[in-house]
């Protein structure tokens, strides 16, 4: 049986912009066995463009947009670049009635029809998301990681954007808070071996939502994280997937009423963290990400 053929743009490849998550995706579909690999050099031109990668499955154009707020999908060059697919990693769960709302509030393609404006945002869909740079490392040996004895709840660390200072005041009552930014040197008020112990002894693996757009959702590469370390995640948001993460399954939903201490009468906590790992392997590992890759495809192109 032929492989489907998958074009991808070599440039994207080494991530000249370090778009985060671009590498290491684009790898997992090349590196996967599932597709015959060829190359291009198109781009899309517009604002945050080199956010996202364009595509080429068989003779179908799908763009796969990194980017955590609206652009690139949401803009005039996007929409004319006569795109077949678009695969959001932020794609958030709105019904076409609700964007087209937002599309009104926001200003947002006021030169389309109504028409035009819904049929473009059902060629958005999710697809998975991608772990930390912490935590590379352990791709492909996340079942020989040893499981160590829990030494907290849990923890927080990440930036102290206002959103989160609800449930900051909430949670630093149980559990350690700490501000930081990742992305600086300087800003990081823990070491990579210090974080991973953390998380590695941590009961419950905490994810905040960060800062979104009406047209964009907030994951947290922690989902990815604790999923592979086999933690039962918390969170104060409810993630999209083309697979689901389901409530009460794959993770426990909170908020500011949530009583930590009492969750394990609450919920199988060990069998939440089970379903989690199984829920990474099949959809954010190099293999699973790939194959709900070409499941997305043969979904919305039936080849």
């Amino acid at each position: 049986m032929m492989k489907p053929v998958l074009k991808v743009n070599k440039v994207d490849m080494t991530n000249p912009c370090h778009t985060l998550g671009m590498t290491e995706l684009l790898t997992y579909l090349v590196e996967s066995g599932l597709f015959e690999i060829d190359y291009h050099d198109e781009r899309i031109p517009g604002g945050k463009s080199e956010r996202a990668s364009l595509l080429i499955y068989n003779d179908k154009r799908v763009y796969l947009d990194l980017w955590e707020y609206s652009m690139p999908t949401y803009s005039g060059k996007s929409y004319r670049a006569n795109l077949d697919l678009i695969i959001k990693l932020q794609h958030t769960n709105l019904t076409p009635e609700i964007f087209e709302r937002r599309c009104q509030r926001k200003n947002m393609f006021q030169d389309l029809t109504p028409e035009q404006r819904r049929n473009y945002f059902l060629k958005v869909v999710p697809w998975t998301f991608f772990p930390s740079r912490m935590m590379k490392q352990f791709i492909g040996k996340e079942d020989t990681l040893e499981k160590l004895p829990s030494e907290r709840l849990g923890f927080f660390c990440g930036k102290g954007w206002k959103c989160r200072y609800a449930m900051k005041q909430i949670l630093e009552q149980k559990i350690e808070y700490i501000k930081s930014s990742q992305e600086l040197r300087h800003g990081r008020p823990l070491t990579d071996e210090e974080y991973i112990h953390k998380m590695r002894t941590s009961k419950y693996g905490v994810c905040l939502h960060g800062r979104g757009s009406h047209f964009s959702e907030a994951k947290n590469r922690r989902e990815i994280d604790y999923m592979m370390l086999k933690k039962p995640l918390l969170m104060n948001y409810r993630p999209f997937y083309y697979n689901p993460l389901v409530e009460g399954k794959h993770f426990i939903y909170m908020n500011e009423k949530i009583n930590l201490e009492n969750l394990e009468n609450l919920y199988n906590i060990d069998e939440i963290a089970q379903n989690g790992h199984e829920w990474y392997k099949e959809n954010a590992s190099p293999m699973g990400a790939a194959k709900t890759f070409l499941q997305i495809m043969k979904d919305k192109f039936g080849e």
